[in-house]
């Protein structure tokens, strides 16, 4: 009974969704940090015509500044010999807490991804898509 009862959570958990809602936002600012010098510069560029490709077809403004960034932050995970990235695709912008309503950033929604490299521009540009995937499944989910 205690495995079945297992069994079902983990199912039911491997369907849900992250804790973060994405209601439409007005704008965003795509920004692309690059924290190790085993990824060259270059990608900023690639991988922010990327971003701005997925946020037009959601329909979210990008030109311009806004409070609200969209970044994808790289770095490096020292395992072995072998070259592993982390990649993260975040948002944040400022809140206003409900006990006191003081006003802090914070981030509001956040996926990871973390994977050993075979090719460079391919991993990292199918990295890239796959994280835009899921926040975009789960912003037409959320804003249906």
């Amino acid at each position: 009974m205690k495995f079945l009862f297992i069994l079902i959570t983990f199912y039911t958990l491997s369907f849900a969704q992250t804790p973060f809602t994405l209601t439409k936002f007005k704008s965003l600012y795509p920004m692309v940090e690059i924290y190790t010098d085993k990824v060259p510069d270059s990608y900023k560029v690639k991988i922010t015509k990327i971003l701005k490709e997925y946020t037009d077809e959601l329909g979210i403004n990008t030109k311009g500044y806004s409070d609200r960034p969209l970044v994808i932050m790289i770095s490096r995970i020292a395992v072995g010999d072998k070259l592993t990235l982390k990649m993260a695709l975040i948002i944040g912008e400022e809140v206003k807490r409900l006990d006191d309503g003081a006003e802090v950033f914070a981030i509001t929604y956040q996926k990871v991804d973390i994977f050993e490299v075979e090719d460079l521009d391919e991993d990292l540009i199918d990295t890239v898509e796959y994280l835009l995937e899921l926040f975009k499944e789960q912003y037409i989910e959320d804003n249906e």
